[in-house]
């Protein structure tokens, strides 16, 4: 007898006339089994008809979970409950700020979104690439807070938004994908929640291109972030008192084609990067320095055109998930003790959800 889950995993469905959160529990052996009422309904829309940069699409914080609806401008957030259900919240879903919201965070009670503004989603010249920060009741109600937005030029929509764990500086790539225009950007938050630009910053890779993805180190001083263009992942060191980034290192080369999507383990020794164009996931050790040493690459099983996207580790750090997003599947990896990969059997991994198109994000309790 299978036992109830007590951990959940959840993506949005990206669906075109009705988007929604998909939730699936997770069973011990680390296989995945969809909820009953899976998806529920985020009040928007999703997005189609072009490329898209981003990660971190869904969140979970405390006792709610948010998620974009890229297609129709808004935040939606949900109610946790009993059995995986989710309920929204009272005016869920809350206008994003901008176009395209892509890419959300949140710590305390601030989440900051990243409206990409994508060419193809033809935004208005009134709603230009942006980073809109919002404050979040115990209800879960947001609240735009209008001294802290960051405005980027037309072509430098932001890709992810992420906060270092202690929330006191502020990560964002930006510039799809283009050598001409990607960057990675660092922000002191402020106690009003605006956002000071560190020294530094805007800083472009040196070596790659095509910055998308990133994850912070638990002492949140260290971003490791995706290149597409490039094949690679650069290492950035973040001053906490400024916000101050510098490259540190050369790049290290994934062996997949497409970098895009990026994890770390709890621990802050292991990092999983997705290979979009490949369809695989590389594995790092990561050193005390920052240097990282490639374990090894494991390819997804019946993967055939471009689809390795989001990837979640939960924090006891034995299994990890990986999107396969045009194909509306997760992939199940197990993790050996030598942190290399191994894919779930046939019967197991990976799995369909039962409705949805291009899914995007992925998130964890």
């Amino acid at each position: 007898m299978r036992t109830a889950p007590t951990r959940y995993l959840y993506t949005v469905t990206n669906d075109t006339k009705q988007n929604g959160v998909a939730v699936l529990g997770q069973n011990v052996d680390g296989s995945l089994t969809e909820v009953a009422g899976s998806p529920f309904s985020a009040g928007g829309k999703g997005l189609s008809g072009g490329d898209i940069d981003q990660q971190g699409a869904i969140r979970v914080h405390d006792l709610h979970v948010l998620a974009v609806n890229p297609g129709s401008d808004s935040i939606a957030v949900f109610h946790k409950g009993d059995g995986g259900r989710l309920t929204p919240v009272a005016g869920s879903p809350f206008p994003s700020g901008g176009s395209t919201p892509l890419s959300l965070t949140v710590h305390t009670n601030l989440v900051y979104v990243a409206n990409q503004a994508a060419e193809f989603a033809k935004p208005k010249p009134s709603s230009p690439p942006n980073i809109v920060c919002f404050r979040i009741s115990n209800r879960g109600k947001l609240t735009p807070v209008p001294t802290a937005t960051i405005n980027f030029p037309a072509g430098y929509g932001p890709a992810q938004v992420e906060f270092n764990p202690k929330g006191e500086i502020l990560a964002v790539t930006s510039g799809f994908q283009d050598d001409a225009t990607t960057n990675l950007h660092v922000y002191k938050v402020q106690m009003d929640g605006a956002l000071k630009e560190g020294p530094g910053s805007p800083i472009h890779t040196a070596g790659a291109s095509g910055s998308v993805g990133f994850s912070w180190n638990p002492e949140g001083n260290r971003v490791y972030v995706s290149n597409s263009f490039g094949d690679a992942v650069t290492v950035f060191d973040v001053d906490k008192s400024t916000g101050g980034v510098k490259q540190v290192g050369n790049i290290y080369k994934t062996h997949g084609t497409a970098p895009c999507w990026t994890v770390l383990s709890s621990d802050g020794k292991t990092l999983y990067v997705a290979n979009f164009i490949s369809n695989s996931i590389s594995v790092f050790d990561v050193h005390a320095d920052g240097e990282l040493i490639r374990l090894g690459t494991a390819k997804r099983r019946g993967a055939t055109d471009p689809d390795t996207k989001d990837l979640v580790l939960p924090k006891e750090g034995k299994f990890l998930y990986a999107v396969g997003s045009g194909r509306r599947n997760i992939s199940i990896f197990s993790i050996g003790a030598n942190r290399k990969l191994t894919e779930l059997p046939k019967d197991k991994s990976p799995l369909k959800l039962r409705a949805g198109k291009n899914i995007l994000g992925l998130a964890t309790d």
